[in-house]
Protein backbone atom coordinates (compact mmCIF):
# COMPACT_ATOMS: atom_id res chain seq x y z
CA UNK A 1 0.00 0.00 0.00
CA UNK A 2 1.79 3.30 -1.10
CA UNK A 3 2.72 5.87 2.15
CA UNK A 4 0.86 8.72 0.16
CA UNK A 5 -2.89 9.05 -2.14
CA UNK A 6 -2.22 9.32 -5.10
CA UNK A 7 -4.81 11.19 -5.98
CA UNK A 8 -3.46 14.23 -3.52
CA UNK A 9 -1.72 17.09 -5.78
CA UNK A 10 -3.21 19.75 -3.65
CA UNK A 11 -5.81 20.44 -5.90
CA UNK A 12 -8.66 23.10 -4.83
CA UNK A 13 -12.20 22.52 -5.32
CA UNK A 14 -14.11 24.16 -7.72
CA UNK A 15 -16.75 26.72 -7.02
CA UNK A 16 -19.99 27.34 -9.13
CA UNK A 17 -20.12 29.85 -11.15
CA UNK A 18 -23.29 32.19 -11.41
CA UNK A 19 -24.50 33.88 -14.84
CA UNK A 20 -23.45 37.30 -13.42
CA UNK A 21 -19.59 36.06 -12.69
CA UNK A 22 -20.17 34.77 -16.10
CA UNK A 23 -21.09 37.47 -17.81
CA UNK A 24 -18.16 39.49 -15.95
CA UNK A 25 -15.70 37.40 -17.32
CA UNK A 26 -16.39 37.74 -20.64
CA UNK A 27 -16.67 41.69 -20.64
CA UNK A 28 -13.26 41.63 -19.06
CA UNK A 29 -11.34 39.03 -21.59
CA UNK A 30 -14.08 41.29 -24.45
CA UNK A 31 -15.10 37.83 -25.70
CA UNK A 32 -11.64 36.60 -26.64
CA UNK A 33 -10.49 33.04 -26.27
CA UNK A 34 -7.69 32.93 -23.68
CA UNK A 35 -6.33 30.00 -25.65
CA UNK A 36 -6.20 30.87 -29.05
CA UNK A 37 -6.43 34.78 -28.76
CA UNK A 38 -9.15 34.68 -31.26
CA UNK A 39 -12.63 36.42 -30.63
CA UNK A 40 -15.86 33.99 -29.86
CA UNK A 41 -19.03 34.70 -31.29
CA UNK A 42 -21.07 33.76 -28.33
CA UNK A 43 -23.87 32.96 -30.17
CA UNK A 44 -23.01 30.90 -33.05
CA UNK A 45 -19.94 29.01 -31.12
CA UNK A 46 -19.84 27.24 -28.14
CA UNK A 47 -17.51 28.30 -25.64
CA UNK A 48 -17.36 27.89 -21.85
CA UNK A 49 -15.49 29.42 -18.43
CA UNK A 50 -11.59 28.16 -18.80
CA UNK A 51 -8.96 28.23 -15.60
CA UNK A 52 -6.29 29.10 -17.42
CA UNK A 53 -3.67 27.17 -15.13
CA UNK A 54 -6.01 23.74 -14.47
CA UNK A 55 -7.01 23.51 -10.64
CA UNK A 56 -4.93 19.97 -10.73
CA UNK A 57 -1.92 21.77 -11.23
CA UNK A 58 -2.41 24.46 -8.64
CA UNK A 59 -4.39 27.01 -9.96
CA UNK A 60 -6.66 28.85 -8.35
CA UNK A 61 -10.57 29.38 -8.19
CA UNK A 62 -10.76 33.02 -8.40
CA UNK A 63 -11.26 35.49 -11.56
CA UNK A 64 -8.30 36.24 -12.40
CA UNK A 65 -7.59 32.78 -13.53
CA UNK A 66 -10.65 32.25 -15.46
CA UNK A 67 -11.35 33.53 -18.94
CA UNK A 68 -13.60 32.31 -21.53
CA UNK A 69 -12.30 30.16 -24.13
CA UNK A 70 -14.18 27.88 -27.35
CA UNK A 71 -15.05 24.57 -26.51
CA UNK A 72 -12.48 22.85 -28.55
CA UNK A 73 -9.81 24.55 -27.59
CA UNK A 74 -10.71 24.22 -24.22
CA UNK A 75 -11.16 20.31 -24.98
CA UNK A 76 -7.59 20.20 -26.20
CA UNK A 77 -6.11 22.29 -23.22
CA UNK A 78 -8.06 19.82 -20.36
CA UNK A 79 -6.67 16.83 -21.93
CA UNK A 80 -3.26 18.20 -21.96
CA UNK A 81 -3.68 19.30 -18.56
CA UNK A 82 -4.51 15.60 -17.39
CA UNK A 83 -1.35 14.40 -19.03
CA UNK A 84 0.45 16.28 -17.32
CA UNK A 85 -1.22 16.20 -13.38
CA UNK A 86 -0.73 12.39 -14.30
CA UNK A 87 3.34 12.79 -14.85
CA UNK A 88 3.11 15.55 -11.69
CA UNK A 89 1.05 12.89 -9.53
CA UNK A 90 3.81 9.83 -10.98
CA UNK A 91 6.63 11.82 -10.13
CA UNK A 92 5.70 12.84 -6.50
CA UNK A 93 5.06 9.16 -6.10
CA UNK A 94 8.38 8.17 -7.16
CA UNK A 95 10.35 10.92 -5.47
CA UNK A 96 8.62 9.88 -2.09
CA UNK A 97 9.84 6.35 -2.54
CA UNK A 98 6.19 5.66 -2.26
CA UNK A 99 5.55 3.31 -4.89
CA UNK A 100 6.15 -0.72 -4.45
CA UNK A 101 7.94 -2.43 -7.19
CA UNK A 102 5.78 -4.27 -10.04
CA UNK A 103 8.66 -6.70 -10.23
CA UNK A 104 10.95 -7.48 -7.50
CA UNK A 105 13.81 -9.41 -7.62
CA UNK A 106 13.78 -13.08 -7.97
CA UNK A 107 15.00 -14.34 -4.42
CA UNK A 108 15.21 -10.91 -3.25
CA UNK A 109 14.45 -9.64 0.22
CA UNK A 110 10.92 -9.65 -0.10
CA UNK A 111 10.39 -12.92 -2.24
CA UNK A 112 9.42 -16.01 -0.66
CA UNK A 113 12.35 -17.75 -1.92
CA UNK A 114 15.79 -17.68 -0.59
CA UNK A 115 18.96 -18.44 -2.65
CA UNK A 116 21.94 -19.95 -0.64
CA UNK A 117 25.29 -18.95 -1.99
CA UNK A 118 25.62 -22.45 -3.34
CA UNK A 119 23.10 -21.83 -5.36
CA UNK A 120 20.43 -23.80 -4.33
CA UNK A 121 16.76 -21.94 -3.98
CA UNK A 122 14.52 -22.77 -1.08
CA UNK A 123 11.59 -21.43 0.74
CA UNK A 124 12.39 -18.05 3.10
CA UNK A 125 11.75 -19.00 6.93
Amino acid sequence: MPLVDPSDLGTTRRARLSPRVRLAIWEQARGICVLCERRIDGVRERWIIEHIRALELGGRDEPDNLGPAHATCARAKTRDDHQRTAKAKRQKIRHLGADQTKRPFPCGRRSRWKKKIDGTVVPRE
